[in-house]
C-alpha cells in the first residue's frame, strides 16, 4: 500500500497507477519545500509531469510508499561538473591536510576535477561492529565547495544496513547520484542553509576536518 501523509491506499485503487501531480498534490509541500516519494529505502523528487506505475509505489516486501515533502536545497547546488581553479586548490589542500593528520593510512583522492575523496578503511564505531568493522567511505565535493558544504556521504553497498537508519540506495537533498551506480549507498547528513561557515583561510572556518568530525559524530551517536 502507498502511504499518503500517513493514511494508506488500497493498491486495488490504483491499478494504473497514479500521476505525478496526483502525487505532488498529496505530498501538500509548501513554500520552501519539495514533493518526494520515499520507496524501498530510494528517496526521489516527484515528477508531475510522469505517470507512476502501481509496482513503483510498493518495495519488494509489499510496504506502501510515502508521499511526502522535504525543505528546498541552496540554490546552485551541483556536482560533478567543472570548478574553478580556487576550489580544486582549497579541496587538494584540505585532503592533503586531512591526510597527513586524520588518516596517515592513505587517502584516494580524484586529483583530476577534485570531485571526491575515499578513505579506503575507514573504522567504524564500536556500535556498528555487529554489521560491520569498517568501509570505504566517500565524501563528495559540491561544485561550489567550500561556499557549499558536502551532502552526506557514501559507505559501499555491502553493508547491508545501518543501526539508526539514514543509509540509503539513492539519495536526497541533491545530493550527487552517480556514486549510487558505482556500488555506493548513501547515508543521508543534511546541514541546515546558513549553518556552514567557510572562511577566506579555510583553515580558520568549517572545511574538511569540520565534515569529517560531523561524520564520526553521526556514525558514533
Amino acid at each position: 500500500m502507498a502511504i499518503i501523509n500517513g493514511r494508506r491506499i488500497d493498491p486495488a485503487s490504483i491499478p494504473s497507477g497514479a500521476h505525478g501531480s496526483e502525487l505532488e498534490r498529496h505530498a501538500k509541500a509548501g513554500v520552501g519545500r519539495r514533493p518526494i516519494l520515499e520507496c524501498g529505502g530510494k528517496v526521489q523528487q516527484i515528477d508531475a509531469n510522469r505517470h507512476y506505475r502501481q509496482n513503483e509505489l510498493i518495495d519488494k516486501q509489499g510496504r506502501g510508499a510515502k508521499v511526502t515533502s522535504m525543505p528546498d536545497r541552496s540554490k546552485g547546488y551541483g556536482f560533478g561538473g567543472p570548478r574553478t581553479p580556487q576550489s580544486r586548490q582549497i579541496i587538494t589542500e584540505q585532503v592533503i591536510a586531512v591526510a597527513e593528520h586524520l588518516f596517515t593510512q592513505g587517502l584516494e583522492f580524484d586529483e583530476e576535477d577534485a570531485h571526491w575523496v575515499v578513505v579506503p578503511n575507514y573504522h567504524l564505531p564500536p556500535r556498528w561492529h555487529a554489521i560491520a568493522r569498517r568501509t570505504p567511505l566517500m565524501v563528495a565535493f559540491p561544485n561550489e565547495y567550500p561556499a557549499l558544504p558536502p551532502i552526506g556521504f557514501y559507505m559501499m553497498a555491502d553493508i547491508p544496513v545501518s543501526p539508526d537508519g539514514h543509509f540509503f540506495q539513492g539519495v536526497a537533498h541533491d545530493a550527487w547520484a552517480e556514486p549510487i551506480a558505482q556500488g555506493w549507498k548513501w547515508y543521508c547528513t543534511y546541514i541546515h542553509n546558513g549553518a556552514w561557515q567557510p572562511a577566506r583561510n579555510w583553515r580558520d572556518g568549517d572545511n574538511l576536518f569540520t565534515y569529517f568530525h560531523l561524520i564520526n559524530e553521526v556514525l558514533g551517536n
